[in-house]
């Protein structure tokens, strides 16, 4: 291409300075249009050829943009033909990019959505909840917003955003089982002000009957009576919690034996039919054994068969049935009671919740009865569930174990003999002085001789100077604790011979292993249950008599071990004649004691004189 020829020598030279400045025109337009968008390509002629150049520098913003967002992006047909989509979209419907292309809309709608997001694409913009159905069966709830472009050649787009809202609706999920557990929370701490409040009336009133009843022995009879059982209710409450406590936080051992299922539930309703009420209770019970913790499986039916008798109208009926049925051992306790709503039944096993209660709260309870009874089942291998057909249609508790074969016999280890009235030697080391009078008092009554101390220095100092045949030590005492005294004195010669029992609120296993290493024999939980203590006391008298009079015939000494299982077995035997729980607690002290009764008595007979 020559140079032009200079414009002053030139005849045409305004013709050519007209064309000059025409494409300074022109370029600088098609600059002011670049900078502007307007142009997305050039044409250009070329020796190949006509050229396209697009302008990514234009381009690219917007298409990073729609690309990288994390939202779905398509762009639609009027008829709803996907002819454009983001990968996000394409991530969201599980399958590759270039195969959404092409496909209707409509078929990554559930049936349900369709119809919805039909009228939406007719209305042409709009926006709407829908739900995606991925081709991995995943369903995906999504926020749809629609809006209609119409291009240069008067063809209508749809340009589609879809927003996953799976993020968003867990948030609210866990947002709204976090108030549900806080509502089940605040419930749960005024029924229990409320069941605490109510025990804690009657002592007090009880308390104010003794001091006016002026010698008068019948009322004051009744107070004690009263006393006696709002303490033991106390005592439940508060076992309850400690033991839904360890069921949740798993810190149960359980200790597995074979069981007459039938037998036990037989013996758990005869408990609840001694109670005062006008239901009719029935039991239809087929052998069927099964393994599992006799105490625990005794609470998981007292639990089940006591809400059946507490939330059956007077005149209702109860009906209990044990079964086997293929490799399980069923339970089934159905009532015609109040029944329970469709809201409350999937949640019936959950820790503190509980139906609808009229002011007066006749039935009670704190709502962790059936968090219970799930937890143990499910330690045991089984399974339970709830059905109702809903307010006043009552309703059935199934328990599903597994089912093993029963014993070829049963034999019951024969009962000691044992004296009805004994004397021990007891020391007491507590520094709650109204705990330690009382405690003094009901031991003297029983006919024991008793030593005090306060605190564990001169505890201790009394342990090692009298040697008493028991002591009774608090282990949260100031100062020297209990489990110090225990281990201090267990270090002397001769300390086999005085029995040690812990005396303590803490129940867990962890808490019972720590007072067995200290040097302890025995575990006991506060409020102590006065017929445990003195059942291990008259264990402890036997197994001392046994020991002198061997070592007097001079003979081979007597297993105390042997003695001590027995008379344990049969404290647990006489428990059966008490009441309700506190019954099958008692059981439960007599049984776990045996253990460390045992222990105990080999310990004296390997340290005794030959």
């Amino acid at each position: 291409m020559g140079a032009d020829p200079p414009v002053g020598n030139d005849s045409s030279a305004p013709e050519r300075i007209a064309e000059l400045s025409a494409r300074l025109e022109e370029a600088e337009e098609t600059l002011r249009a670049v900078r502007a968008g307007e142009i997305d390509a050039f044409i250009v002629q070329g020796p190949r050829g006509e050229q396209v150049y697009t302008l990514r520098s234009a381009e690219q913003p917007y298409r990073t943009l729609v690309e990288e967002m994390q939202e779905g992006a398509a762009i639609l047909t009027v008829a709803g033909d996907i002819v454009y989509c983001n990968r996000q979209l394409a991530s969201m419907v599980a399958i590759p990019l270039e195969d959404v292309i092409g496909r209707p809309l409509d078929q990554f709608l559930t049936a349900a959505d369709r119809a919805p997001f039909g009228a939406l694409r007719k209305a042409g913009c709009g926006k709407c909840r829908a739900r995606l159905a991925a081709t991995d069966g995943r369903v995906i709830d999504v926020y749809l917003s629609l809006s209609t472009t119409r291009a240069d050649d008067e063809t209508e787009r749809l340009n589609l955003i879809v927003t996953d809202l799976s993020a968003l609706l867990d948030a609210q999920s866990g947002r709204d089982r976090a108030e549900q557990q806080n509502q089940a929370k605040d419930e749960f701490m005024a029924m229990l002000a409320h069941e605490l409040r109510n025990p804690l009336s009657a002592i007090s009133a009880a308390v104010q009957v003794l001091e006016a009843s002026n010698g008068q022995e019948i009322p004051a009879l009744r107070a004690r009576s009263i006393i006696a059982r709002q303490v033991q209710h106390l005592a439940r409450l508060v076992d309850d919690l400690l033991e839904v406590g360890r069921v949740v936080t798993g810190k149960i051992v359980l200790d597995r034996q074979t069981i007459d299922f039938a037998d036990l539930v037989h013996r758990a309703v005869g408990v609840c039919a001694e109670r005062p009420n006008d239901q009719h209770l029935e039991i239809h019970a087929q052998p069927v054994w099964i393994e599992g913790d006799l105490v625990r499986m005794e609470q998981i039916v007292n639990n089940i068969v006591g809400n059946a008798v507490k939330y059956t109208p007077r005149g209702g009926s109860i009906r209990v049935r044990v079964s086997a049925e293929d490799s399980d051992a069923v339970l089934r306790v159905e009532d015609t009671g109040y029944g329970i709503s469709p809201d409350l039944l999937p949640r019936v096993f959950d820790l503190f919740v509980q139906g609808e209660r009229t002011l007066d709260r006749a039935q009670g309870g704190l709502g962790i009865g059936l968090t219970l009874v799930r937890r143990l089942v499910q330690l045991h291998g089984g399974t339970v569930s709830a059905f109702s057909e809903g307010p006043g249609r009552g309703s059935v508790f199934t328990v599903r174990l597994p089912r093993v074969a029963g014993p070829q016999h049963t034999e019951r280890a024969p009962r000691s003999e044992c004296p009805n009235r004994f004397k021990r030697r007891v020391l007491i080391i507590e520094d709650n002085r109204d705990a330690r009078e009382m405690f003094r008092i009901m031991l003297e009554l029983a006919g024991h001789e008793v030593l005090e101390a306060e605190e564990g220095v001169s505890g201790l100092e009394l342990l090692r100077t009298t040697r008493p045949d028991v002591a009774v030590v608090d282990v949260g005492l100031p100062g020297l604790d209990g489990y110090e005294i225990a281990r201090r004195f267990r270090a002397e010669p001769g300390s086999e011979r005085v029995m040690l029992v812990a005396l303590t609120g803490y129940g867990t296993p962890e808490a019972r292993e720590r007072s067995r290493q200290a040097g302890f024999d025995h575990h006991l939980i506060k409020p102590v249950d006065t017929q445990v203590l003195e059942e291990l006391m008259r264990a402890n008298a036997l197994a001392d008599a046994a020991h002198r009079a061997d070592v007097a015939a001079g003979t081979q000494a007597l297993d105390g071990s042997d003695v001590a299982r027995a008379t344990a077995t049969n404290a647990a035997d006489d428990a059966d004649g008490a009441d309700g729980v506190a019954r099958s607690e008692l059981a439960d002290r007599a049984r776990v004691s045996a253990g460390m009764t045992a222990a105990a008595g080999a310990t004296s007979a390997a340290g005794a004189p030959g």
